[in-house]
This record gives structure tokens, sequence and C-alpha cells, in this order.
């Protein structure tokens, strides 16, 4: 049985419903540079403003996130933002995400996930407080196991994307296990079948005598 939840687990922020980043079991990057991981930017809530821990793209401008959660997740808003890129002179802010959710996007890459078509797309405002978020296709987004963010910044100027923050709400599942009251009965082979008919008749002659 399935239950969901959106209460956070988190005993350092227990007001931090509805945030997904504790369902997170890891996440992988690609095409950026750096050494920062990939889950430090699925921040609590009060800590979406801090420009570290962030991810830095390579020069072209974009980058991939795989998210796979723990348990099945329903997702309904996201938030992608760079806060402190602002002002810096090689950084610039995300403007684009291409989000998937089927299995096979698992094994994505460049460049073919530029040919890909993705559950949802969506060009991103300026959100350095980030307090905007974006409303996700709910058919698309219910009980999800991965999540796949194909991040892209303006094409001119060209050079690195920022991202510090990616807030993802929605609710998470339990997992409940069971036990099963299982009944078991022999199953008679061949030679036990001919074993219990001689057997049987066995009985039935000495019955007439």
């Amino acid at each position: 049985m399935t239950m969901w939840c959106s209460e956070s687990h988190d005993d350092e922020y227990p007001e931090d419903d509805w945030n997904l980043y504790q369902s997170i079991d890891r996440v992988e990057s690609l095409n950026t540079a750096g050494v920062t991981e990939a889950i430090g930017i699925f921040k609590p809530r009060a800590h979406r403003r801090e420009p570290a821990p962030s991810m830095l793209s390579n020069a072209d401008g974009e980058l991939i996130l795989k998210i796979w959660f723990r348990s099945p997740v329903n997702i309904r808003r996201f938030c992608v933002a760079a806060c402190g890129a602002e002002g810096a002179e090689v950084l610039r802010r995300p403007s684009l995400v291409r989000c998937f959710t089927t299995p096979s996007a698992q094994s994505a890459d460049f460049p073919g996930i530029t040919e890909m078509e993705p559950v949802q797309s969506v060009e991103l405002p300026e959100n350095g407080d980030a307090d905007i978020s974006v409303a996700c296709h709910l058919h698309a987004y219910s009980q999800v196991l991965f999540l796949l963010l194909h991040i892209s910044g303006d094409k001119v100027p060209c050079g690195p994307i920022c991202v510090s923050y990616i807030g993802l709400q929605g609710t998470h599942s339990h997992a409940s296990r069971q036990a099963v009251d299982a009944k078991y009965e022999p199953l008679l082979t061949g030679q036990d079948g001919q074993d219990n008919d001689e057997k049987a008749a066995g009985d039935e002659s000495h019955q007439c005598m």
C-alpha cells in the first residue's frame, strides 16, 4: 500500500513541507565544471538564496542533472535559480529548462538530449531571489522515480551558466510492507501419484477378502 505525504522529515527544518530534497537518492551531473556535488544545490528552502554550493556548466552554457528518488514522488512545482550570479563577469543565469521523466532518459547524454522530446519545456524568468516557481504538468510528474533536467542559458553571450538552487515541491510516498499469509499444499510427483494409487488398490483388496 502506498501512502503519500507532504510533511518534512528533516528535524533541522521541520517547517520545510512539500520540499522533495529529502526524498532524493542520488544526483548525477553532466557537462559541469568544478568539483561541487550536484546534490548540494537541492537545499532546504531556508537556504535557497545562498550562492554556495552551486553548479557551473562548461563554456557552452548547458548542463544535465539526473535525479533519482528513493521512492515514487509527485512533483507539483519546481524552482531553478542562480542566486549571486548577477554581476559576475563570466556567469550567466539559466534561461531554459527541459524536463524528462521517462525511464529511457536515464541514459541520455549530449548531444542526443537535444533531439529528445521533453515532458515539459519552460523559459525561466530572472529569479535571483529564488521566489518564482513553475507549475508542473500533473500527469507527467506523478509517481516518478527519476527526473532529468536539461538546463541552458541564452545563446548570446556565450559562456558558463550558474545554478545555485533547485527546489522540487510535491508529495513523497511511504512504501509499507505487509506480511503475506500464504498456505502451501504439497505437489505430487508422478512417482508419488503412482505409489498412492497402488496403496489405495491394496487397501481395497484387503477390504474384499
